[in-house]
């Protein structure tokens, strides 16, 4: 079986498609920070967690390199998904409702995301444990600090805790603005030297608090849409409506069935994935699509702003 840090030819060939999709569902994007990722060490990525498979995708686009994830353990019942995710450089992790055996069989994973960090391949684990499609962020669980820690014991090499903000404009409609903003490394090996004096359990608590506060700085940061230009904005969507109604038939194959799937689901955040999954697969519709998606947010935001 393939080491999760091993590199794969067609993996690193679809990741073009992919990138390029998940930059594509997306009016504006912004990729800030980048400069603040340290070149000396390992790397343990800790973003927030708002749009379900979106994040991850959107942490991919940080740099054009390997990335490996933790995922919840029962998305990996299945023998052929579990493959996949495999694959995808994707390892479960098992929460305690998950029951004790298959806790246990996290010390396996653990293995496999320190090894991982020792060939240096960046590992994200993202931090408040689970996802929601709100602003502001969920407490920080230690998790990721004792993971880390692990790596920082095993491998003797530095290990960092790189914060990633990622920032919606929308979260229940495709389009908009959004931005990955990348904050200031935290040096695990120094953070436990500096705090010497205490228990791990507190140095823990601490990690918790500034990671959780130093990932509150950088998202919440789109500004509001502007609401002025009301008559020029009228004139391009009254003059652009044929060459909507024109990509209304070729779109359709992805838009439909997003428009159906969507109304479905009991968790929105999944509304990003959707979109994406079915552009992914379906790529010879995607310039109508996004043509089309493009004119409807157009429409949207200026009834929206007619109307106040």
């Amino acid at each position: 079986m393939r080491k999760i840090w091993e590199s794969d030819k067609w993996y690193d060939v679809l990741r073009y498609w992919v990138d390029f999709t998940t930059r594509s569902s997306f009016s504006h994007l912004e990729i800030s920070g980048r400069e603040n990722i340290p070149a000396d060490g390992s790397i343990m990525y800790a973003p927030n967690h708002c749009a379900a498979l979106m994040d991850p995708l959107m942490i991919l686009l940080i740099r054009h390199e390997s990335v490996a994830f933790a995922a919840r353990f029962d998305i990996f019942r299945n023998p052929k998904i579990a493959s996949v995710l495999r694959w995808l450089r994707i390892l479960p992790l098992a929460r305690e409702r998950d029951g004790l055996k298959e806790v246990a069989g996290n010390y396996e994973s653990f293995g496999q995301i320190v090894e991982c960090m020792d060939h240096r391949v960046p590992f994200c684990i993202f931090s408040e444990g689970t996802h929601r499609a709100q602003r502001g962020m969920l407490p920080v669980k230690k998790g990721i600090f004792r993971i880390s820690k692990m790596a920082l014991d095993a491998n003797g090499k530095k290990v960092y805790i790189v914060p990633v903000g990622i920032d919606y404009e929308h979260f229940f409609r495709e389009g908009g603005r959004a931005a990955i903003r990348i904050g200031k490394s935290i040096d695990l090996g120094e953070y436990f030297a500096a705090k010497a004096g205490c228990s791990e359990n507190e140095i823990y608590r601490s990690l918790c608090t500034d990671l959780r506060e130093e990932l509150l700085s950088l998202i919440g940061r789109i500004p509001e849409r502007r609401h002025d230009r009301l008559a020029l904005r009228s004139l391009v969507s009254l003059l652009s409506l044929p060459l909507f109604v024109a990509c209304i038939v070729p779109a359709a194959p992805i838009w439909l069935p997003e428009v159906l799937i969507v109304s479905r689901l009991k968790d929105k955040a999944w509304t990003h994935t959707v979109s994406f999954a079915l552009r992914l697969l379906l790529p010879v519709f995607v310039p109508f699509y996004l043509l089309f998606n493009r004119l409807l947010n157009l429409y949207r935001d200026l009834l929206e702003d007619l109307r106040g």
